[in-house]
């Protein structure tokens, strides 16, 4: 496992990364407008490698997450890319993943636009363990054919076992919880933190300007320190529990992104990739405004 970390270099490993694909370029997308990210797609589907692209199709009127694959799809289909709709089954396509010659899976908070690797706090974590990977494809491989699956492997995945896999992560902790957030409202969540607090863990959270804070005296309440952050948009969504374990995914702390949502996230504990994590974690919630 190797986290990246962004803004670090405007996703020029990724795209590297699908143009050294040698079999397969399977993506599926929350948002795809990277001129760099399409291009590279494109030049693969025209050498006769196996690409597929699932983009999600409809979003929220407004807001952060809202927006449009219309004209990319359009793009793609002409250029004879074979690209799909996500399935109507989910309220929204939210993952942000990209699966390369079955044997890697990149598995990120961040999209695929142009702005999201230079104006946003991302995590790009790249996999290449087999039974991760192999999950990683076969959900692909479900949702792009619109059938049914219930993944049974170590991967963090909605709608199926998101919300239960982070309360544990956070019920593990013995002395300290970091995270970034760029929403924090599932009660679930919520809840396992403020018990935490209760039992004297450290817990931080950096949120986003947007995040909302109608939980926030809860959590403050007891005892969870949380600061807003503006010099890059917190658009994250990490745990790193006792500077030993993480979470770095897609999945959003909030009901509709674990209970409705298809995302993908994954838990780590490689030390060196973990630390990665904790100490930007830490760097921007030294830099971040006290809520």
């Amino acid at each position: 496992m190797t986290i990246i970390v962004e803004p670090s270099d405007d996703a020029a490993a990724l795209v590297s990364a699908i143009q050294g694909a040698t079999t397969s370029v399977h993506m599926e997308m929350y948002l795809l407008s990277s001129n760099a990210v399409i291009d590279a797609v494109i030049a693969q589907s025209k050498a006769g490698k196996d690409v597929k692209v699932l983009l999600n199709e409809t979003f929220p009127a407004t807001g952060a997450d809202s927006g449009s694959n219309t004209s990319v799809y359009t793009q793609l289909q002409n250029a004879g890319v074979n690209v799909k709709w996500a399935p109507a089954g989910f309220t929204y396509t939210h993952e942000k993943g990209v699966m390369l010659d079955a044997k890697v899976a990149w598995i990120m908070t961040m999209n695929a636009t142009e702005s999201s690797p230079t104006a946003n706090r991302e995590y790009l974590a790249v996999d290449t363990d087999a039974v991760d990977v192999a999950e990683a494809e076969e959900i692909f491989a479900s949702d792009f054919a619109d059938t049914s699956l219930l993944p049974k492997g170590k991967l963090v995945v909605s709608p199926t076992n998101s919300e239960n896999e982070l309360v544990s992560l956070i019920q593990m902790a013995k002395s300290t919880i970091d995270m970034e957030a760029e929403e924090l409202t599932d009660t679930a969540v919520v809840d396992a933190l403020t018990t935490a607090a209760g039992k004297g863990v450290k817990v931080r959270a950096v949120l986003a300007d947007s995040t909302s804070t109608d939980q926030a005296p809860a959590l403050k309440a007891a005892g969870v320190s949380l600061v807003t952050y503006s010099a890059l948009y917190i658009h994250a969504k990490s745990i790193v529990v006792d500077d030993t374990y993480a979470y770095v995914g897609s999945e959003n702390f909030s009901a509709g992104s674990l209970g409705d949502n298809r995302e993908l996230g994954v838990l780590l504990n490689t030390p060196s990739e973990v630390a990665k994590v904790e100490s930007t974690t830490s760097s921007d919630f030294a830099g971040g405004t006290a809520l």
